[in-house]
């Protein structure tokens, strides 16, 4: 290899070994604060909600704070304004009536508040073998339709979370996920999904995922929350980049010697 070659060389695996530190160094600033993850990955589901209905297709009308598997579940945080949404109904005259927590923020201490009487949160058992799962109650309080706010207060926070959503018909949907002071880490857009299994983890590791808020505009049947996993998860690594730089390493390594 001559001189202008080998130089040619070196000059371009320079290049290639910075271009993909960049992008490894640019990639949690870039990304949003988490990452979606594996389900599974997650481990053993945290709060099943089958204690709240027994029977296949039962349903309950829960009324204040509900306590289930460690987790604390209500219609919104101090702070948050409860207000209503109103959305028509696919190939249909009608219009569907939902919560919105979309004025006010949550105040220090994530602290959770219940609906009114008969508008808060409600069960029903889908008659599978998932079991129960837990809605909110929208606000036409005498239909439990599903298309209430849930949120949930953690007893200690943690960097991941999944869940089933049930119901899900591809309207709008909205996570959003606090810190204990009351800050936003991330509003999480999931309008589209159908129902199914989903989980996202801190980008950065944190456990600093001190509780959520779900909210929905899903019309017919809105959404329901099941099969919730709570974890301290590692941090989701770019593992392609990596394996980029690995080998773009072992080749500058071998031409090296090589020359």
């Amino acid at each position: 290899m001559n001189k202008e070659t080998t130089m040619k060389f070196k000059h371009n695996i320079r290049a290639a070994l910075l271009g993909s530190l960049v992008g490894l160094v640019g990639v949690p600033a870039q990304s949003a604060a988490l990452q979606e993850v594996s389900y599974a990955s997650l481990g053993a589901v945290t709060v099943s909600f089958n204690e709240l209905a027994a029977h296949p297709f039962d349903s309950a009308a829960l009324d204040g704070l509900l306590s289930s598997g460690g987790v604390q579940f209500g219609e919104r945080f101090a702070g948050q304004e409860l207000a209503v949404a109103k959305a028509p109904r696919p190939g249909e005259v009608a219009q569907d009536w939902f919560d919105d927590l979309g004025f006010g923020a949550p105040t220090a201490g994530l602290t959770l508040l219940a609906g009114a009487t008969g508008a808060n949160l409600g069960a029903y058992h889908y008659g599978d073998a998932d079991g129960a799962a837990l809605f909110g109650v929208g606000p036409l309080a005498e239909a439990a339709d599903g298309f209430g706010a849930i949120s949930a207060r953690f007893s200690a926070p943690v960097s991941a979370l999944g869940f089933q959503l049930r119901d899900a018909d591809g309207g709008a949907i909205t996570l959003q996920l606090y810190r204990t002071d009351g800050s936003l880490i991330e509003a999480l857009d999931l309008s589209g999904r159908s129902s199914g299994h989903y989980a996202f983890a801190r980008l950065a590791g944190a456990a600093d995922i001190a509780g959520f808020t779900l909210t929905n505009r899903d019309s017919y049947y809105g959404v329901s929350l099941d099969n919730l996993v709570l974890a301290a998860a590692p941090v989701p690594e770019p593992a392609s980049a990596l394996l980029a730089l690995g080998g773009l390493l072992t080749l500058a390594a071998a031409r090296r010697r090589a020359c």
